[in-house]
């Protein structure tokens, strides 16, 4: 397949997590949990860090290196699917429960026309890496994200001119 046959507007990134779909659902649906693998500061409306985030809510998410979104909530399924705009974006989130584990499915789409493969290629570096972070933070306690933010965050994508080569 070449770039003009694949669908840049949008992907779904698949992970396996040893923990309970009740815990990996809360995990995504409270500012508490985002936190702990996602996000430095996460809002929910006027929810408590602890509270399940709901249909309708506003959300704020501040990053470690000076980068913020907000938006809406779109859905929420206890234990089961979790959707929110992103910018223009939609991300969704559906949670499945394994025999010995859950799995946790990521779908972002409708990434614009303005520069899309460099937005899907970021978007998905950004979401791969977070979700390793998640794994890291329920098998080991470790946070893998950078603790300093005036170094380059981990997980940025760029493209080089082929002019310049490998580094």
């Amino acid at each position: 397949m070449n770039q003009d046959q694949y669908d840049w507007s949008q992907f779904i990134i698949t992970f396996y997590y040893p923990v309970s779909v009740e815990k990996l659902f809360e995990t995504w649906t409270t500012a508490n949990g985002l936190e702990s693998f996602f996000i430095e500061e996460c809002k929910f409306g006027s929810k408590r860090k602890n509270e399940i985030a709901e249909k309708g809510d506003s959300y704020n998410f501040q990053w470690r290196h000076d980068f913020n979104v907000s938006g809406e909530v779109l859905e929420v399924e206890k234990n089961k699917y979790f959707s929110y705009t992103f910018g223009s974006m939609k991300v969704s989130i559906k949670f499945e429960k394994t025999e010995n584990g859950s799995m946790c499915f990521i779908h972002q789409e409708n990434i614009t026309e303005d520069n899309k493969m460099m937005g899907h290629l970021n978007c998905r570096s950004c979401w791969i890496f977070f979700m390793t972070n998640l794994k890291s933070v329920y098998m080991t306690a470790t946070d893998l994200r950078d603790e300093n933010p005036e170094i380059v965050s981990s997980m940025e994508v760029e493209f080089i001119p082929k002019e310049l080569g490998p580094l």
